[in-house]
């Protein structure tokens, strides 16, 4: 009898635990809110995406407005800055935000418009500390490498590619032809879709390469795909592609090995503007329907490199780069001339490498992971 009590009291208790728990887990899991405070004369409103897992800080004062957004971040508590410094010098002003659980770099703005830090005159940098990396300098096929800032490179040779990061320098040929234009090769996450551009007209067969490892094999598709074709983007790791000469919208899933239709003359197909949207097949055809981002964030060129995000616009580069290469969360890549260059928040424009090539053909040639 004695231990029957014993263990309706042990099952009590541990009912009792699961409930406690079942409510500490429902108050404090990460929901989106916006909420707004004061903190040293900035009102400051502060909001979490759960989707994007990212907060969006806004601050304003008088006549200065800043705001930011941070990633792959996520908190129980809210109301997360907790003192501002503020900096002055003739028509720049920044700021330099204090919180127990993020890390900001410093705001700044010169002249009314937002820029980053890196830009701001030599003596309010006295203010801040900045990262700096040690360049690597060496030389591989002609391409001059000055920093491979922890990632992998894959250059477009005509033939294939070469393969460049920290302790990898080799050539992978794919083709026994040049190719000049190789509009179809396509980045989803560390994979790289190329068709064989052996073949005339249309192919039958396309390469897989994992970025990762430099390794690829060979996928023999159940379809013909012609070379006139467009693709309009990527959502969910899954790829568009229009075949303009058979009128057939086509999705890739790489990772499965796997080519589905989507789109047909008669039916028309699908595009991505904020949200899926049925599209005839003509306008998929002679229109300009490439997918819209779904990320936060956006990277533009206009008069300046610009990082954009939601109403805000941040300057974090003076003069315009030929082309934008890569955008990521926390940096992008863009081409000046024949240079690679990366701008990263926390040290600024990085000299990554330059290849002589890339006077002449800098599209579709540089693939990032």
């Amino acid at each position: 009898m004695k231990n029957i009590k014993q263990r309706r009291r042990t099952i009590a208790l541990i009912v009792i635990f699961l409930f406690l728990f079942l409510i500490i887990f429902l108050v404090l899991r990460k929901a989106d809110y916006e909420l707004e405070y004061e903190i040293d004369g900035y009102q400051i409103t502060e909001s979490y995406q759960k989707e994007a897992d990212a907060y969006l800080f806004s601050l304003a004062k008088e006549d200065k407005n800043y705001a930011t957004i941070l990633e792959n971040q996520s908190f129980s508590s809210r109301k997360l800055i907790y003192q501002i410094e503020e900096y002055q010098n003739e028509n720049e002003t920044c700021i330099v935000i204090y919180s127990n659980q993020l890390r900001f770099n410093p705001l700044c703005q010169k002249d009314g418009e937002q820029i980053s830090y890196h830009l701001v005159s030599d003596t309010m940098k006295e203010n801040f500390e900045y990262k700096t990396l040690e360049n690597t300098l060496n030389e591989y096929e002609s391409i001059k490498v000055n920093q491979y800032f922890y990632a992998n490179y894959y250059i477009w040779n005509y033939h294939g590619f070469y393969h460049l990061n920290e302790g990898t320098k080799e050539t992978i040929n794919l083709f026994s032809k040049d190719i000049y234009d190789p509009k179809l090769i396509y980045q989803s996450a560390n994979l790289l879709f190329i068709p064989d551009y052996d073949a005339n007209y249309y192919f039958e067969k396309a390469y897989i390469l994992n970025m990762d490892t430099g390794k690829y094999e060979t996928w023999n598709l159940e379809n013909r795909i012609y070379f006139d074709s467009v693709i309009l983007g990527e959502y969910d790791n899954e790829i568009y592609l229009v075949d303009k000469h058979e009128k057939k919208e086509w999705k890739i899933n790489l990772s499965k090995k796997k080519l589905e239709q989507v789109g047909s003359e008669s039916k028309g197909g699908v595009t991505y503007q904020n949200g899926f949207q049925d599209v005839s097949m003509t306008k998929l055809i002679n229109q300009d329907m490439n997918f819209t981002d779904t990320t936060l964030y956006d990277y533009k060129i206009d008069n300046g490199l610009f990082k954009t995000f939601q109403n805000y616009q941040i300057r974090i580069k003076n003069d315009s780069p030929n082309q934008i290469i890569k955008k990521e969360s926390d940096r992008v890549y863009y081409l000046i001339g024949d240079t690679l260059y990366c701008y990263n928040e926390d040290y600024g424009e990085i000299e990554i490498m330059s290849y002589f090539e890339w006077n002449f053909n800098a599209s579709n040639v540089i693939f990032i992971d």
